[in-house]
């Protein structure tokens, strides 16, 4: 476990207050994490959001929506609150590394203060200015809890914290650069230069940060030429609309989001889980059985034909941009090709039945 240690301006040290979406199945790098690595094919270009303007750099540049009521801040405001510093560095999901660099910003946590705190039973949704969000619990901004890596080897380590979340504004004394990363990026850093952190928490382009409902964690095990278990914030990133994400509007007018079934069994078919088209066509063509079964002991099997490229089955964690009832949590398999029987939630497990050599 990790031993609490103050950052590098003791006198900021102040104690943290909140917690919280393929293994990487995608994410450094969809939507506003880091551009690059995805963890899947990518199916359509990604785009990037247009640079601000002037006018928006002199105006809001961050609005916080607290328990309180909500309060618009300008870059200049920002700037001017009490200033956290520390090291931070991000790991893609292929393993590249980004070293630690010097990261000035503002606590999460801070932020909050002129809107009604931040609760312990809530979460805080990171929303980026070309629709991505991520949700951060109350333990990961109150504890520093995030997994930490290794800055040469990338094997997991443990740090001497604490680490803090911070809306950064500077990188290695420089201001980030507006087409770049936008003027407001999310940070994990610590007091040394020892660690990097996953790259989905890196989000870009920040412009709202929302107190929301906490959402339970879960994580979806992927099996088949390879096994993968895939976290929440892991899938999250990956259903970014622009990166892996597809919706499915149902007879009832019900929109559905997450990731095409074939996206996430492409991650694991065979040995090629990222580059070009990892969804292995021969093996699909061929024939075999998906297997989705659910933390009730619920089971489906869809057949590989069936989901071939097949951008409305998808296995969704959303429906009408709020999280699914309990009856579905943590996923639900929907879309086009399947009986109502199929239509399995709590989906917990994916399973190829791949033949064998």
């Amino acid at each position: 476990m990790r031993r609490s240690v103050r950052l590098t301006n003791p006198a900021l040290a102040l104690s943290l207050a909140v917690c919280l979406c393929v293994c990487g199945l995608v994410m450094a790098g969809c939507g506003s994490a880091e551009p690059t690595e995805t963890g899947l094919q990518t199916t359509a270009p990604i785009t990037t959001p247009e640079a601000p303007s002037a006018a928006d750099e002199e105006g809001t540049a961050l609005e916080v929506i607290g328990p309180a009521g909500a309060k618009s801040y300008t870059l200049e405001q920002i700037k001017a609150m009490p200033a956290v510093e520390g090291y931070g560095g991000m790991k893609s999901s292929t393993g590249r590394i980004t070293p630690p660099t010097l990261v000035k910003g503002v606590a999460v946590e801070e932020l909050f203060a002129e809107v009604g705190g931040f609760p312990e039973d809530a979460a805080v949704g990171i929303q980026a200015k070309d629709g991505y969000e991520m949700t951060v619990s109350y333990t990961q901004i109150a504890d520093g809890d995030f997994l930490t890596y290794d800055m040469v080897t990338g094997d997991e380590n443990n740090v001497e914290g604490p680490l803090r979340l911070l809306i950064a504004y500077e990188m290695d004394g420089q201001p980030l650069d507006p087409k770049g990363w936008g003027a407001l990026r999310l940070c994990v850093v610590g007091p040394q230069k020892d660690h990097v952190t996953d790259g989905h928490w890196w989000v870009k382009w920040v412009t709202k940060l929302q107190i929301k409902p906490i959402e339970p964690e879960w994580s979806l095990l992927l099996s088949g030429s390879l096994t993968e278990n895939m976290d929440r914030p892991t899938f999250e990133t990956g259903a970014t609309m622009g990166c892996h994400g597809a919706e499915w509007t149902d007879a009832n007018g019900d929109t559905w989001l997450g990731i095409p079934l074939y996206l996430l069994c492409g991650r694991v078919d065979d040995d090629n889980v990222h580059s070009g088209p990892a969804y292995n066509r021969d093996l699909a063509n061929a024939g075999y059985k998906v297997e989705l079964i659910g933390i009730d002991g619920t089971t489906a099997t869809v057949d590989s034909r069936t989901m071939y490229y097949n951008k409305e089955l998808i296995v969704a964690f959303k429906l009408n941009e709020a999280a699914l009832p309990e009856e579905y949590l943590p996923l639900r398999l929907v879309g086009e090709g399947i009986t109502d029987d199929q239509a399995i939630g709590k989906i917990g497990e994916i399973k190829l039945l791949l033949p064998q050599d």
